[in-house]
C-alpha cells in the first residue's frame, strides 16, 4: 500500500528534526497519486512500522487521484489534487509512505487560508525556524531553509495554473527569507504592506538583502552570528540634521533577551550598527503590541532614513490605523499550529487508533 501524506499531516512531519535529510531524495521520488484511500487496518500496520508517524495527529491528511473513490472517517481525510505533479512535489519517508514536499504543501494548503497564513506559512518554510508549541520558546531553528524561493517559482512554473499557484505567488511577493521566528516574520509583514493594508509601506527599500547584508557585517563580527532582524538602507544621501545614516534596524526582543549575558551581547551589537551606520530600535513585545508607540517609531524610522513626512486628511488617517490595528490582530491569532481551513479536533496518533472509522 502506498500512502501519500498531505496537508496538516505533511506539515507536522515537514517540521520533524529528521525531515531535512529526506528532503534530498525528493527529486528521484515517484509523482503518481495512489488510486484508493487506505484502509484502517492498512493504515494501523503503517503507523505501528513507522517511528515517523508517532507525533503526528488524527485524522491523516492523505493525497489521492482525483477519479479515486473516496470518504472522509475519523482517521483519514483525503484530498485531491487535478494537476500533474512535477518533479519534486513528494519525499519519500519509509517503505510506502510518501509526504508531500515543502514546495507542493503551499499549494495544497492555500486554497484553506487565509492571506495572511499563507505568507507565515511560506515566512516558515523560507526561513529557520520551526513552529514547535512544546519547546520552550514556541520554536526551535533550522540550520538553513527548506526551500529558497526561485526554488518555488520555478516549481509554480511547472505547475502552470493549478488550483493554489496564484494565491502561492502573491503571497511569495509579500514574505520574508530567512526569517528566524514568527514575529520577525510578522514584523516584516507590519513594516512593508502598503498603508492601505494596514502596514508602514518600507518595502520599496532595501529589506535584509543578502549582499548588503553580508557587506555592512563584513566589518561587524557580532552581525556574522546574528543580523537584526529587519534593516531598512537609506535611498541615498545625509538623513535630517546630515546625520549620515546608512540605514535603520529593528530588533524584536523576546523574554530570552533579559537574560544578562544576551543583554551584553544586545548591547554591544547596537553599538557595532551604530558606528557602522545603523540607527538600531529594539521592540519588546509590549511595544509591538501597543499601536501609539509603533506609529511613532515607524515615523522616527522614516524620518532617519529622510523620507519625506506622509500628510494625510483626519479620514485618511483615521482608516489607515484601522487597518493597521486590523492587521496586527489578524497576525496575532496566526500561531502556525491552528489553521482557519481546518476543524481543531485532532488527536495524536498513538491515542487514536483506538477508535472505530
Amino acid at each position: 500500500m502506498d500512502v501519500i501524506l498531505s496537508h496538516i499531516t505533511a506539515l507536522e512531519l515537514i517540521r520533524q528534526p529528521y525531515f531535512p535529510k529526506r528532503l534530498a531524495n525528493s527529486a528521484s521520488c515517484p509523482t503518481s497519486l495512489p488510486d484508493r484511500m487506505p484502509r484502517k487496518a492498512e493504515l494501523i500496520e503503517l503507523v505501528s512500522a513507522s517511528p515517523e508517524l508517532k507525533n503526528a495527529t488524527l485524522p491523516l491528511h492523505v493525497l489521492v487521484d482525483p477519479d479515486c473513490p473516496r470518504n472522509r472517517t475519523k482517521l483519514v481525510c483525503p484530498h485531491v489534487f487535478s494537476a500533474t505533479p512535477p518533479s519534486g512535489s513528494f519525499v519519500i519517508l519509509a517503505p510506502g509512505i510518501r509526504c508531500v514536499s515543502p514546495l507542493l504543501l503551499p499549494v495544497l494548503m492555500a486554497p484553506h487560508l487565509t492571506h495572511n497564513e499563507l505568507v507565515l506559512l511560506l515566512a516558515e518554510l523560507l526561513g529557520v525556524y520551526v513552529v514547535n508549541p512544546s519547546a520552550g520558546k514556541g520554536l526551535v531553528q533550522r540550520a538553513r531553509p527548506l526551500i529558497s524561493p526561485d526554488q518555488l517559482r520555478a516549481f509554480l512554473d511547472e505547475l502552470g495554473p493549478a488550483r493554489g499557484t496564484a494565491m502561492v505567488r502573491a503571497a511569495l511577493e509579500e514574505t520574508p527569507v530567512g526569517a528566524a521566528s514568527p514575529m520577525e516574520a510578522k514584523l516584516y509583514i507590519r513594516s512593508t504592506r502598503g498603508f492601505s493594508k494596514g502596514g508602514y509601506h518600507f518595502g520599496g527599500i532595501v529589506l535584509n538583502d543578502p549582499v548588503e547584508v553580508r557587506r555592512i557585517s563584513s566589518g561587524i563580527p557580532e552581525l556574522r552570528v546574528r543580523k537584526p532582524d529587519l534593516i531598512l538602507l537609506s535611498p541615498g544621501g545625509p538623513t535630517r540634521d546630515h546625520i549620515p545614516f546608512r540605514g535603520v534596524a529593528f530588533d524584536y526582543h523576546g523574554d530570552w533577551h533579559t537574560d544578562p549575558e544576551q543583554v551584553k551581547r544586545d548591547t554591544r551589537r547596537g553599538n557595532e550598527l551604530l558606528a557602522s551606520g545603523i540607527k538600531s530600535y529594539v521592540l519588546w513585545k509590549k511595544d509591538y503590541d501597543n499601536l501609539d508607540y509603533m506609529d511613532s517609531i515607524m515615523e522616527q524610522a522614516r524620518r532617519d532614513l529622510g523620507l519625506a513626512p506622509r500628510k494625510l486628511s483626519r479620514a485618511r488617517a483615521a482608516k489607515e490605523r484601522w487597518a493597521r490595528k486590523k492587521l496586527h490582530a489578524e497576525l496575532e491569532r496566526i500561531d502556525g499550529v491552528h489553521w482557519s481551513g481546518f476543524p481543531d479536533n485532532r488527536r495524536r496518533v498513538a491515542a487514536g487508533f483506538g477508535a472505530s472509522a
